[in-house]
C-alpha cells in the first residue's frame, strides 16, 4: 500500500512540470541550437503562460546572452516569443516587465545627475542575496530608499549610453530585468 502511495505521488509530481516543459520546448525551438537552451527566472503565470529568460548556443558554438521570453498557452500548444532587443511589447505586457519609470523632474534636470540601471522588483528576492550576487559577478550595486520604497540600482552613469550598455551586460550575463532611468538629485 505504501509503495502504491509513493508511486501515485511521483506520478502527480511528474504532471506538475509538464506545462513548463512544453513551454520550454516551444521557446527552445526558436533558438539556433535548441538542445543547448538554458532557462532562468522561470515564472508560471495565470492561464498556463510562462515567462523567464533563455540563452543558447549560436551557430559558432558560443552561448548568447540571456533574453526574456514568454510562452503563451493556446489550445494547440504553446506559442513562444523571445525578446531579442529588450523592447518587445508582447513580452513586457504578458510578463509584467517594468517599463522605464517616469522621472519626477524634467529629463534635462534629471540627466544632469546622470543615469542609473534600476533592478526590477520581481527579480530582487532577498535584498542581501541580490546585492551579494551582483557584487560576486562584478556589478557594484547601490541600495537606496526613495519615496518609502527600497530600490537596488547600478550607477549613476554619466551618459544614458553607458547605462544602457550596463543594462545589456546585466541581462546577458545574469538574466536580470532592469530599466534605465534618470538618477534622481540627492536631497539637500
Amino acid at each position: 500500500m505504501r509503495k502504491l502511495m509513493v508511486i501515485a505521488a511521483l506520478a502527480a509530481l511528474a504532471g506538475c512540470g509538464s506545462d513548463i516543459e512544453e513551454a520550454h520546448k516551444a521557446v527552445a525551438a526558436l533558438l539556433q541550437n535548441p538542445s543547448t537552451a538554458k532557462f532562468t527566472n522561470v515564472r508560471p503565470l495565470a492561464h498556463g503562460n510562462v515567462c523567464g529568460q533563455v540563452r543558447g548556443k549560436d551557430a559558432t558554438g558560443n552561448y548568447t546572452g540571456y533574453q526574456s521570453y514568454v510562452a503563451i498557452k493556446a489550445e494547440d500548444g504553446y506559442h513562444a516569443i523571445i525578446d531579442t532587443d529588450g523592447n518587445n511589447q508582447a513580452v513586457r505586457t504578458v510578463c509584467g516587465s517594468p517599463p522605464p519609470a517616469e522621472p519626477a523632474e524634467p529629463a534635462s534636470a534629471a540627466a544632469s545627475n546622470g543615469w542609473e540601471v534600476r533592478i526590477a522588483d520581481s527579480a530582487m528576492g532577498a535584498l542581501s542575496d541580490m546585492t551579494s550576487r551582483l557584487l560576486e559577478r562584478g556589478f557594484v550595486a547601490n541600495v537606496a530608499t526613495r519615496n518609502g520604497k527600497t530600490e537596488v540600482y547600478l550607477g549613476p552613469f554619466s551618459t544614458q549610453a553607458e547605462a544602457e550598455a550596463k543594462k545589456a551586460e546585466l541581462m546577458a550575463s545574469q538574466g536580470i530585468e532592469s530599466a534605465v532611468v534618470p538618477h534622481p538629485a540627492e536631497p539637500k
